[in-house]
């Protein structure tokens, strides 16, 4: 709203409210401050994300997703280099096809969420990222037989109901505005 002058409207504003209200149904028992500066580390890194995605959105007025995607990956690969360098071990040959598999989804995913951005307003299209909670829920289980808690269950519900409630809201109103 501030950066990019969409409108926001109230089901968008109380969509995001829910689920992040979601989000904090699954992570408030979990928050202990066991987890020391790594927990730090990733609470710093949310501005960082979020100024990632204003940008991705404001450079799809004028860049295509495939250009925005490549320069983040880049800008990502120069990042991380460093400390890529310092704690190298060489992957096996399995962990190689993970890692292409992985870049490869990451990459494709990167590239739905600009193409998201280019097509609607970033305060419509970003409540749907609180669904990537339920994903890693959903292969924690698969993956590592983890058991989703009786609180992540409860709040992948919110997230699931803002998600398609504001979902619905959009579609709706996408179908009265006039063309």
């Amino acid at each position: 709203m501030l950066f990019l002058k969409e409108p926001m409207f109230w089901q968008r504003w109380a969509a995001a409210l829910l689920g992040f209200a979601g989000v904090l149904v699954v992570v408030g028992p979990k928050l202990t401050g066991a987890g020391g500066q790594h927990l730090l580390i990733m609470l710093a890194s949310a501005p960082l994300f979020a100024a990632s995605f204003l940008m991705a959105k404001a450079l799809t007025r004028h860049d295509r997703p495939e250009v925005i995607v490549a320069w983040q990956a880049l800008t990502v690969a120069l990042f991380t280099l460093p400390v890529a360098a310092w704690l190298w071990q060489a992957p096996s040959l399995a962990q190689w096809g993970l890692v292409l598999l992985c870049g490869a989804l990451g990459s494709l995913g990167h590239w739905l969420l600009t193409t998201a951005y280019k097509l609607a307003d970033i305060s419509s299209a970003q409540p749907v990222k609180f669904l990537d909670l339920i994903w890693a829920a959903a292969l924690g289980w698969l993956v590592f037989h983890e058991v989703p808690s009786a609180s992540t269950l409860a709040g992948a519900a919110v997230i699931f109901l803002a998600t398609s409630w504001i979902a619905r809201v959009e579609a709706r109103r996408g179908r009265s505005t006039p063309a």
